[in-house]
């Protein structure tokens, strides 16, 4: 049955940061159709259609359960309805016969998790779809019938696959091997598959994964976020007739996707090496696969091989995409302004995976038919392998031996799976609980009523997985490194981790845990505060504990129940408190002279609109009383000097109302700048540590970049200035550093590895080196604007505009123009003058671009420059040739016509945006 992949969006409320930050909302949505409009620019709006648009940003109540349901009248959409549109037709897919699949899409913090798992009353896709099985079964009456329900968990992290339900201190180091079998199609060899026969069991399967999935991070010292993770629920239909089983056989696979940023912020894109780092090369090869599959289910190029070997990912997914299955992927939204580019990124990433079709049949066979087949298909591999087919003939011994060796593994994962598929239902079933028995026995925690602690996350669904009890004095919970023949309880590695950092003992008696630190001097923080060598630290339920650059934990008393503990203090709060409290950053939150003059502001501005309305009401009524005595002539004086005082008053109040917006836009600016410096600066410290660590000259530091916005206001964004030997050499936007910190990481471990420590420094491509770029010769000295409204009444616009830098400050002029000319770029006589805008509407119009000369340039920059700039909705720039040689005052002579469509929107442009200038020049310091 050939069927398209579904597709639903669903848009969240405004997170904690967002609200501090006054966020304007860029999401709206009417029935299936999602808009979404970039608030910079006037009358951009793009829109989409889906299968579903759910609307949860605001529409709520909180029911005294805690559950969030849509509030009278209103359209949000709860979790009750996404399930019953979405959950309900993977799971009546399933019990159909077909496979099922349920893909969540968005960037970190979007929501996805939110709508798969869901907190607390507000359970998720995943539970609820797991108690509808278990339900349905439960109403089965027929006594021929018979179900069988498994369930696994895996994640994809740096292209390898792990099995979630197995420690990762056992896991074998390179992963597991993704196999394909005509009779299995496309499986795991190795993956843990347990039988259950509740909603209970699987849930303890899944809290068991997540656990395991924490505790791998916190081993690996890794961000959460860069790891894929499948839930795979397999249902067996089992029907006997005259002594003859059947299956039917279906699995339902959750998968939730790496946040999408790290793959489609549009400030990563230019990074050299953004396909270096594995999470981005395997969200690049599914976005390659949907294109693929897109265009072949349109007619487009049917020759074309579908890539889904160039990731794990997309290997595993393969049945999914364009296979026997039927899929929905479920993109979350973020509604703030400024993920606007992220937003689009996934809603076109959405587009384009509702293009896709699937070809699902249903999966029904004997079981000895399959068994079988399955025999059957391993004879012929050992055949292969005793070389009857002559598919070794030519080889030379060494490739001849890992032919024989892949051979031998495939044999062995088909034997498996024969083994595993001829054990019944029971014997899995004790399988299964013995082995999650020993997989819980290991260092288990009763967080119900033991003091403990407890790992803080980035990925708010791994927060509080991993637990440690504090042991009562005179224990001690050691926190360290391991290091010859000692290791520590709760074993760390990464920088700023020490064998003997700290120790922890719960004095009973006092009810208190004292926290001493050893080792881990300068590298050991208490709510932000760093803690002295050797003293002794009273802890207290709810304080956070940072050690090193990437590790925070959370103290908890369960005794003291606060359920909400781990919804107040997260992993960003926690490292980001390390920077304000260390006066690293501005404070991150205002003072109270500062909450005062804001106020202050905004009641001031009350006031004027109120004395404002409060005037034209008073002058409203004084003209009313004197029309009504006056004649008819006084009448009509009457009226025309009211129009005027209305449409004066009128324009101080739009006036007024400008000022503040522009006032509340700098202030919610400089309040978005802050917070972005709060939050990369962790990222910039442990970048630098690294450094440091391999010996490498870099230094990372925080710079500011001053933007104009399209209609003129000047805004202020965080970039990263990389500093080599104490030289300026290249800027980073915090994206390119989430990536590029991501790969030190990576070889700071294979450092580590190495026994020949310089040797594989030396042996180190610069291509390959996180750190390195090529040089930035040519640096934007600055950057001038142009106001365009004369255009509309074709009036030419000129002026020798101030170039301002970076840091906002003037660095020379540019002397700029825009002509409206004719066709054959001649200046328009009087009579190709219109006497109103609104006749310039639906004619083609053309203007001239002038870019005569710069002057007062900073001499360091001044060499080889050249001006860029877009006019109106161009897609790419227009750039002036390059003045050769160096001078602080360059004459570029520079003229192009351009022909436009006069419409509302073009109109508009001219009205109230600008054209920007940048200028540019190459620094010839940084290359010596």
């Amino acid at each position: 049955m050939s069927c398209s992949v579904q597709v639903a969006v669903r848009v969240r409320p405004f997170n904690s940061r967002e609200r501090n930050l006054n966020a304007f909302c860029c999401i709206s949505m009417n029935g299936r159709q999602t808009v979404i409009t970039d608030l910079s620019k006037k009358n951009d709006e793009k829109k989409f259609t889906f299968d579903y648009s759910y609307w949860s940003h605001d529409g709520y109540r909180e029911e005294p359960s805690g559950y969030f349901s849509p509030a009278p009248g209103s359209l949000y959409a709860d979790q009750k309805q996404v399930f019953s549109d979405v959950g309900q037709g993977v799971l009546d897919s399933a019990w159909e016969g077909y496979h099922a699949c349920l893909f969540a899409y968005g960037q970190t913090g979007s929501g996805k998790s939110y709508s798969m798992v869901g907190y607390g009353e507000n359970k998720g896709i995943i539970p609820i779809a797991c108690e509808e099985i278990f339900r349905r079964i439960a109403q089965n009456k027929d006594p021929a019938k018979s179900f069988e329900v498994s369930c696994s968990m895996l994640e994809v992290y740096n292209e390898h696959v792990h099995d979630l339900l197995i420690k990762p201190s056992t896991r074998p180091p390179g992963g597991l091997e993704i196999r394909e079998s005509k009779v299995l199609g496309i499986f795991v060899e190795g993956l843990s598959k347990r039988a259950v026969n509740s909603y209970a069991g699987i849930q303890k399967i899944v809290d068991e994964g997540t656990s395991n999935r924490s505790i791998g991070a916190t081993l690996m010292n890794a961000t959460s976020s860069r790891a894929h993770t499948v839930v795979s629920i397999e249902l067996h239909q089992v029907t006997t007739m005259n002594g003859k089983q059947g299956r039917r056989i279906s699995v339902i696979h959750l998968v939730d996707l790496a946040g999408s940023e790290k793959n489609d912020q549009t400030q990563a894109i230019g990074d050299r090496l953004k396909e270096g780092c594995a999470i981005n090369k395997s969200l690049s090869a599914l976005g390659n696969v949907i294109s693929a599959l897109a265009d072949k289910a349109a007619g487009k190029d049917k020759g074309r091989v579908v890539p889904y070997r160039d990731s794990k990912l997309t290997r595993l997914l393969q049945n999914a995409l364009g296979g026997s299955c039927k899929t929905i992927m479920l993109c979350a939204l973020s509604p703030a302004s400024s993920n606007y580019d992220e937003t689009l990124s996934t809603l076109r990433y959405a587009d384009r995976a509702k293009q896709v079709k699937n070809f699902a049949v249903v999966n029904e066979d004997p079981t000895l038919r399959l068994i079988r087949e399955l025999r059957e298909e391993n004879e012929k591999l050992r055949a292969l392998l005793e070389g009857n087919n002559g598919a070794s003939r030519g080889l030379s011994e060494a490739e001849r031996k890992v032919l024989e060796e892949e051979h031998q593994k495939e044999i062995r994962a088909m034997e498996n799976a024969l083994h595993d598929m001829e054990k019944s239902f029971q014997q899995k079933l004790e399988e299964s609980q013995k082995q999650a028995a020993a997989q819980t026995a290991q260092g288990a925690v009763d967080s119900a009523t033991v003091p403990h602690l407890t790992v803080l996350n980035e990925d708010v669904l791994l927060s509080g997985q991993v637990k440690f009890a504090f042991p009562h004095a005179p224990g001690q919970l050691w926190i360290g490194k391991k290091k010859g023949d000692w290791t520590p309880d709760v074993s760390l590695s990464g920088l700023g981790i020490f064998p003997r950092h700290c120790s922890c003992a719960f004095d009973a008696g006092k009810r208190v845990v004292y926290l001493t630190v050893e080792e881990g001097v300068n590298y050991t923080f208490v709510n932000g505060e760093k803690i002295g060598n050797k003293k002794l630290v009273a802890l207290k339920s709810g304080d956070r504990l940072v050690l090193g650059q990437a590790y925070a934990f959370l103290v908890v008393f369960p005794a003291e129940k606060n359920p909400r503990l781990l919804e107040e203090y997260t992993y960003d709060n926690a490292l980001q408190e390390v920077c304000v409290a260390q006066g690293e950053v501005k404070r991150a939150k205002p003072s109270e002279a500062e909450l005062q003059e804001e106020k202050a502001k905004t009641e001031a501005y009350r006031k004027q609109v109120e004395a404002m309305q409060r005037a034209q009401s008073e002058f409203e009524e004084k003209m009313r009383q004197a029309a009504l005595k006056a004649s008819a002539e006084e009448r009509q004086r009457l009226e025309e000097e009211f129009r005027k005082k209305h449409e004066a008053l009128d324009r101080e109040k739009k006036e007024l109302q400008r000022k503040e917006m522009r006032r509340l836009a700098a202030e919610t600016d400089r309040k978005e700048v802050e917070a972005t410096l709060v939050e990369i600066l962790p990222r910039v410290k442990e970048a630098n540590l690294i450094a440091a660590e391999l010996n490498k000259p870099y230094k990372l530091v925080p710079s500011f970049d001053m933007c104009f916005t399209s209609t003129g206001e000047r805004k202020s964004k965080v970039l990263i200035s990389v500093k080599y030997c104490g030289k300026l050499v290249y800027e980073w936007t915090p994206a390119v550093l989430d990536n590029r910190l991501f790969l030190m990481r990576d070889l700071l471990e294979k450092y580590y590895e190495e026994t020949d420590k310089d040797g594989f420094l030396r042996r180190l491509r610069k291509e390959e080196d996180p750190f390195w770029d090529p040089i930035e010769k040519e640096k934007c000295i600055g950057k001038a604007v142009l106001f365009l409204q004369s255009l509309t009444a074709q009036l030419e616009s000129e002026s020798n505009a101030h170039i301002f830098n970076k840091e906002g400050v003037e660095v020379g002029q540019l002397n700029v123009a825009v002509f409206p000319v004719t066709k054959d770029g001649k200046e328009l006589e009087d009579d190709d003058i219109k006497e109103s805008p609104e006749e310039l509407l639906g004619t083609s119009a053309y203007y001239e671009v002038r870019i005569l000369s710069a002057s007062g340039l900073p001499k360091e920059l001044s060499n080889n420059t050249f001006v860029k700039f877009k006019f109106f909705r161009c897609s790419s720039y227009t750039e002036t040739p390059r003045v050769r040689g160096s001078t602080a005052n360059p004459v570029f002579n520079f003229r192009k016509i351009f022909e436009e469509s006069v419409t509302p929107t073009f109109m508009d442009y001219l009205e109230n945006e600008v054209l920007i200038f940048e200028v540019y020049g190459e620094d010839l310091r940084a290359t010596k």
